[in-house]
């Protein structure tokens, strides 16, 4: 487990045993309490690794991004500072937008607007307006009828002599007429039953296609004026304030990404030749001694820099966020533990085992007093590289000893303890 905050070395045991030999019911450093304490235990084993060499590093954010504005406009919103935390898509500026917020209304209205001429038109005619056109066309046959009659009458007055051509004349006419009104009628009725052409089906879709396509193009320029993190992360730097005018690509604020960091490491030529990606390394941070860090080598840069002949080498480290803020943070020093150098047997336990944070690192060994029971001893150890989830240990720890995984925040040196025995 990763400790933080408790002092290491035999200076300290030999404080921490006269303390508790002066509290009531410890009568020496060295008495087991009565309750053995449930713990958790792995061996220590041994496995075929490279012994380990320091180098310094620096923390570089998983990704960094200058955020801009993709439109010109007065800044009247900026929620965020420095130090904040946001997620993605969450608004982090807005620009003033009242123009675009009336244009958008009036292209709405207009679209419904058209989408109404266009489902009229899709329904086709009504009952209605059918029995409408049929009733037109009805009473110009009736008046078509009537002007026949009268026509008749008056040819055979004038075969008599009691009418003039005049009047046979007006009567011929007003024929022809009411038969030119009968056929519009008609042809009236049949467009009514037939409904509205598919070519004006098909322009009223296109206005109304045309006018929907506006609307998107307003929310896509309304949408611009609302400047969002790309991605979650933390805000480092702002590059504007609140009423002050920002140019199309100008930049809001930068968002570094956090949540995973990366480690660049000058590596000399000697030794990066045996490094692989996918290494796991063993990580140092002045800033959080309390706990252990294991990455793992992404890549290594295959051009070294002309003056010291070293080469970039990335490690990928999954961070810790405590409190809304990451642990490992940009810019930090990093010493990495990285597997080169000569190849044996060492001794490793896993990292779970180590209690971090005093003057050197450490681990609770159980001397078994029974197949399930034991008392602890702490022991200082030098810490090596990382190796297939355990670390590598020097110092008084043979292979087939017992560690505490679990449960060694709240050990004293001394103490009785419960556990399981490991699988072989």
């Amino acid at each position: 487990m990763m400790r933080g905050g408790r002092p290491g070395g035999s200076a300290w045991l030999w404080l921490a045993a006269a303390f508790f030999a002066g509290q009531p019911g410890w009568a020496s450093a060295q008495a087991p309490p009565a309750v053995a304490v449930p713990v958790v235990a792995a061996r220590v084993v041994s496995m075929q690794a490279a012994s380990g060499q320091p180098f310094v590093g620096t923390v570089l954010p998983a990704r960094t991004s200058d955020v801009g504005s993709a439109v010109d406009g007065r800044l009247i919103e900026l929620p965020v500072v420095d130090g904040q935390r946001v997620a993605e898509n969450e608004p982090i500026a807005q620009l003033l937008r009242g123009l675009l917020e009336i244009e958008r209304a009036g292209a709405v209205a207009e679209l419904d607007r058209r989408r109404q001429v266009l489902a009229e038109l899709q329904a086709g005619s009504r009952p209605e307006e059918i029995e409408q056109a049929r009733a037109t066309v009805a009473g110009f046959e009736a008046r078509l009828a009537y002007a026949r009659d009268r026509l008749k009458r008056l040819g055979r007055l004038a075969e008599r002599g009691t009418s003039t051509a005049d009047e046979l004349q007006d009567a011929q006419t007003e024929l022809q007429a009411i038969e030119a009104q009968l056929r519009g009628g008609r042809a009236a009725l049949a467009l009514t039953e037939a409904g509205p052409r598919k070519e004006q089906i098909a322009q009223a879709a296109a206005a109304a296609a045309v006018q929907d396509a506006e609307v998107q193009r307003i929310d896509d320029q309304l949408s611009k004026h609302t400047i969002r993190a790309p991605f979650t992360g933390w805000v480092v730097e702002r590059f504007t304030e609140k009423g002050q005018w920002v140019a199309r690509g100008g930049l809001i604020a930068r968002i570094a990404e956090l949540e995973s960091v990366e480690i660049e490491a000058q590596v000399p030529e000697s030794s990066v030749a045996s490094l692989r990606e996918g290494a796991e390394v063993r990580l140092d941070f002045d800033a959080a001694p309390d706990q252990a860090w294991i990455g793992h080598v992404t890549r290594v840069v295959p051009q070294a820099d002309l003056l010291s002949r070293s080469f970039p080498v990335r490690i990928k480290l999954e961070n810790r966020v405590v409190d809304g803020a990451p642990v490992i943070k940009g810019g930090m020093l990093a010493r990495a533990w990285l597997p080169v150098g000569a190849t044996g047997n060492v001794p490793v336990v896993p990292k779970d085992a180590l209690v971090l944070g005093g003057p050197k690192p450490l681990v609770f060994c159980i001397d078994p007093v029974g197949p399930r029971e034991g008392v602890v001893r702490p022991v200082e150890v030098a810490l090596g590289a990382a190796v297939e989830g355990h670390v590598a240990v020097r110092g008084g720890l043979d292979p087939g000893t017992l560690v505490v995984i679990r449960g060694n925040e709240r050990l004293r040196p001394g103490m009785k303890v419960a556990f399981e025995p490991p699988a072989e």
